[in-house]
């Protein structure tokens, strides 16, 4: 009997490699359709237009809400790391494209609507987040995210980095040019909010604030700044700063403003 089955071995093992090929085929076919679903689940993620399968596939269009807040990410194309299935958080690399918008990185999403951001640059018009302040602005935001976790649309933890380049505010109709200016980010969980280290990079103001953006609402800015004559003269800053601000001497300020 053993001398038997000694010889139905060989034949087994390539039965059982051919049901893993099969798996592996069939897997691979799983329209992506499937994937958009699961990414969906338990978070406010929004895709259409999907196509492709569920390793490497395509939104026409994706968007997601951020406290209450609908932002549009345009094209979303995902390529799916097949071992990170095994920990039941899958991870893909995606790239998210609209006109001068472009997210490039890696997300994991788990049980319960998490979902983890990690490597991740972005680059899109400052006009972006105009909905959070109080005039208009302009000019190209750039962030890297080493790492941000959610969970039900709500943040949880977040390290990175920002830079405003062009940077552009209009004030009574003209646009007024500040330069440019970087910011060291983290997510403070005690206060539920964003906290970002600001300071300049080149441009007329030298500035050192600690800006914090409570996930409720509102803006909260500490600090100090400095402006150049030239500035001080074009913005007519001695007329009316000092309304706004706490005036030091000549053209230094202390800063403690909320919108």
């Amino acid at each position: 009997m053993w001398t038997n089955f000694s010889k139905f071995i060989p034949s087994l093992r390539w039965i059982l490699v051919l049901v893993v090929l099969t798996l592996i085929f069939a897997i691979a076919r799983i329209p992506a359709t499937w994937a958009a679903h699961f990414m969906t689940q338990g978070n406010t993620l929004g895709l259409s237009g999907v196509r492709g399968t569920v390793w490497e596939g395509q939104a026409r269009m994706a968007s997601i809400e951020i406290d209450r807040q609908h932002y549009s990410l345009g094209t979303l194309k995902w390529d799916l790391s097949p071992l990170s299935l095994l920990t039941l958080t899958p991870c893909a690399d995606v790239n998210a494209s609209l006109e001068t918008q472009n997210i490039e990185g890696r997300v994991c999403a788990g049980l319960g609507g998490k979902v983890r951001v990690s490597d991740t640059s972005i680059d899109a018009p400052a006009n972006l987040v105009q909905a959070g302040l109080p005039f208009p602005v302009d000019g190209q935001l750039s962030a890297n995210i080493q790492s941000l976790a959610m969970a039900g649309g709500q943040m949880q933890n977040l390290k990175g980095n920002l830079s405003w380049t062009g940077a552009r505010v209009q004030a009574e109709g003209a646009w007024v040019t500040l330069g440019s200016y970087a910011a060291e980010a983290r997510f403070d969980p005690e206060q539920n909010a964003i906290v970002a280290d600001v300071f300049d990079l080149e441009g007329p103001i030298d500035i050192e604030a600690e800006t914090r953006l409570p996930l409720a609402g509102g803006i909260f800015v500490k600090g100090q700044m400095e402006i150049t004559d030239d500035f001080s003269d074009q913005i007519q800053a001695r007329e009316w700063l000092p309304m706004v601000l706490d005036h030091q001497q000549d053209n230094r300020y202390n800063i403690d403003l909320q919108f």
